[in-house]
């Protein structure tokens, strides 16, 4: 794996990892949201999740657990949050996978809605904001100047996975860069002592 400054996520020739169809799980979840995709279905379902958010942004209680104030917006206990941080920790393509992440995203998508990219959104939101702004609230209390997500990952034209440093694009940058970047601000300063 080569490593490249954040720059390479304005070069069209990298693309974010492909992702398989499914009907359930985790893979369900990636084969919908924006993260994952490219060209047309990347456009719409930006589209999509900028609407999930904006709707959402009202509704988000300022302090405590970000996970928990989301969840709260969204009209869902605070009881779904192992089930977030299991999808979180099984999203990205390369890591562990287990049948309890998947089991965990089916609950999400069936308390959320039906399993459309509206849905899928939404748990999107859900699980790329947990780790990531409990990172920022701890980077900010800290005073820490890393980047919450350390690198995101893309795919060269010859197959080669690139690993991209974030240092100096916390929210990444180009057209995948982070729609939710001003909720995941509001989230973590309000979350401050």
């Amino acid at each position: 794996m080569r490593t490249a400054p954040s720059s390479a996520l304005e070069d069209p020739a990298l693309r974010v990892p492909d992702v398989p169809a499914a009907d359930a799980g985790v893979a369900w979840l990636r084969a919908h949201v924006v993260r994952f995709s490219e060209g047309p279905s990347h456009t719409r379902r930006r589209e999509v999740v900028a609407a999930v958010i904006a709707d959402l942004t009202p509704r988000v209680q300022p302090g405590g657990d970000p996970t928990e104030r989301l969840l709260l917006a969204f009209g869902l206990p605070a009881a779904h949050v192992p089930d977030v941080a299991l999808v979180a920790d099984a999203y990205q393509p390369h890591a562990p996978q287990s049948p309890e992440a998947d089991a965990a995203a089916d609950r999400l998508v069936a308390a959320l809605g039906p399993r459309d990219e509206r849905t899928a959104a939404r748990v999107g939101v859900l699980v790329q904001a947990h780790a990531a702004t409990r990172t920022l609230v701890d980077r900010l209390r800290t005073g820490d100047p890393r980047p919450p997500v350390p690198s995101t990952r893309r795919i060269a034209p010859d197959g080669e996975v690139v690993e991209v440093d974030l240092t100096d694009a916390p929210f990444g940058r180009g057209h995948h860069a982070c729609p939710g970047r001003t909720l995941a601000i509001r989230l973590a300063t309000a979350a401050l002592p």
